[in-house]
């Protein structure tokens, strides 16, 4: 494969499945407390993977370059979406991370659902925020299904330029080239963060629908203090007047 492609985010990780030896995807949603946050589609290649990418740079040899040459940074960044320089770890993982702010729960759900395609792996991915006195609760819920393999997570966009393969070729053959089945080739995870509570999912290719949910509460301690401060104070002026009140009585 010689062309670079503009695809979905979550599609990234096809475009370099023919060479692939290990790679590992993620999603993440990171949330913060007023409900704003950043979705993360990171796509990380061990360094066989990296060295049979195509020479895309023309440079002589496979590298890190190759990878950030795949996708049109411009375009993703014209989408909304920041494109980091591919960067190594380090067990030498090299990953190609992209993300997109949100300022609302609502704004995370309208990236969420463009991650994947309304087909592919990930469905009905649900984000909220509900304040109430004193607290504030976070649910994050969804679908991920790899039961179709690796086919759900192509889009037609990506089939068109890989002359109708939603892989480039059959997933068998890829098979085979890799020496090992495809659900051990690549690793996917999909990461909730929020406010107070981390959640990690790892569903594996093949297996069937994994049902995400995760919630966390954040309690305003110290609105519940001055609720509670104020509560004692009406208490105490309550007993105040109720002692007056009682000698006056006797008084009388």
């Amino acid at each position: 494969m010689s062309r670079r492609l503009l695809i979905a985010p979550l599609s990234l990780f096809l475009v370099v499945v023919l060479a692939a030896c290990n790679v590992r995807t993620a999603v993440t949603v990171d949330v913060a407390d007023d409900g704003s946050g950043t979705v993360e589609v990171a796509l990380g290649l061990d360094a066989d993977a990296v060295g049979r990418l195509p020479d895309l740079d023309d440079d002589g040899a496979s590298g890190p370059a190759d990878l950030a040459a795949l996708v049109r940074a411009d375009d993703l960044v014209a989408a909304g979406w920041s494109v980091d320089a591919p960067e190594a770890d380090a067990d030498g993982t090299t990953w190609l991370r992209v993300s997109r702010p949100f300022g609302t729960p609502a704004e995370a759900e309208q990236i969420l659902a463009g991650v994947a395609g309304p087909d592919g792996a990930l469905r009905d991915l649900r984000l909220t925020r509900t304040e109430s006195f004193g607290r504030t609760q976070y649910e994050f819920t969804g679908t991920a299904d790899l039961s179709g393999g690796l086919e759900a997570f192509g889009d037609e966009g990506l089939a068109a330029a890989l002359d109708g393969e939603p892989l480039g070729e059959d997933a068998a053959a890829i098979e085979l080239r890799a020496g090992e089945p495809l659900a051990d080739v690549f690793t996917f995870e999909v990461v909730a963060r929020l406010p107070g509570e981390s959640t990690t999912w790892a569903p594996r290719l093949g297996d069937g629908p994994v049902e995400m949910s995760s919630s966390s509460t954040v309690i305003d301690w110290p609105v519940v203090a001055l609720a509670v401060l104020a509560a004692a104070s009406a208490a105490a002026v309550v007993v105040v007047l109720a002692l007056r009140t009682g000698r006056s009585r006797r008084r009388a």
